[in-house]
């Protein structure tokens, strides 16, 4: 593909984002939560750890710790029990706890709704701070994982590595109004069709708007 224009860039990503709509009409963040805080505990928990896994305790959780002080002031060893089967499990208890004690230092125990902000939490990095500011309070902003990564770089749409780096070129070309959504639309497609090893071109809705290099081909 040729070398486009920004505003280029611009028109085939809303096409993109049109065709991902129609091919995932249910595409949503797949962790389960009812409230900013709720999010923030699924999103540490699901480092490195399926969705599905996380969604399958943190119904328990959930009704058993409903403010940040409860997470912050349980005993360690009770939270290593409630969370072994997740990956990491001793290494979470103590994000979620020094997360969980900065928003009671710093803002009354409540999630903030700015990504300064968020940022200043321990552990939370741009990914999760974005993904709670598009998810749990409604605001624009591209959470940049492996999938959004992936699906990015494959169609062209980002040369970069890193995922700041990504994010500040897909904020450039993806409309305010459309980046919750798109965030959704790429994790679905990244794990449907734009998969890490072989990605399933054949099948792709988009595969003649994605200029990569390495596509796989229909089997005769």
């Amino acid at each position: 593909m040729p070398k486009e224009s920004l505003q280029q860039k611009r028109k085939r990503v809303r096409k993109i984002i049109a065709r991902l709509k129609k091919a995932y009409p249910d595409a949503r963040l797949e962790l389960n939560f009812s409230n900013p805080l709720e999010l923030l505990i699924a999103l540490i928990l699901a480092a490195r750890t399926r969705d599905e896994l996380v969604n399958a305790i943190t119904p328990g959780l959930f009704r058993r710790y409903r403010t940040a002080a409860d997470w912050a002031n349980e005993k360690p060893a009770v939270l290593h029990r409630l969370l072994r089967s997740i990956n990491f499990y001793r290494n979470k208890t103590r994000a979620i706890q020094k997360a969980t004690r900065a928003l009671m230092e710093k803002f009354g125990g409540q999630v903030p709704n700015r990504l300064e902000d968020l940022l200043t939490l321990p552990g939370v990095g741009r990914k999760t701070a974005n993904i709670l500011l598009g998810n749990a309070f409604d605001q624009p902003a591209i959470g940049v994982d492996t999938h959004v990564a992936r699906v990015s770089q494959r169609l062209g749409l980002t040369d970069h590595t890193d995922p700041d780096e990504i994010e500040a070129d897909l904020t450039q070309i993806v409309p305010k109004k459309d980046q919750v959504k798109f965030v959704h639309l790429f994790q679905w497609h990244g794990r449907r069709i734009c998969i890490p090893q072989v990605p399933d071109c054949p099948h792709c809705p988009v595969n003649d708007l994605c200029p990569y290099p390495k596509k796989t081909k229909a089997k005769m």
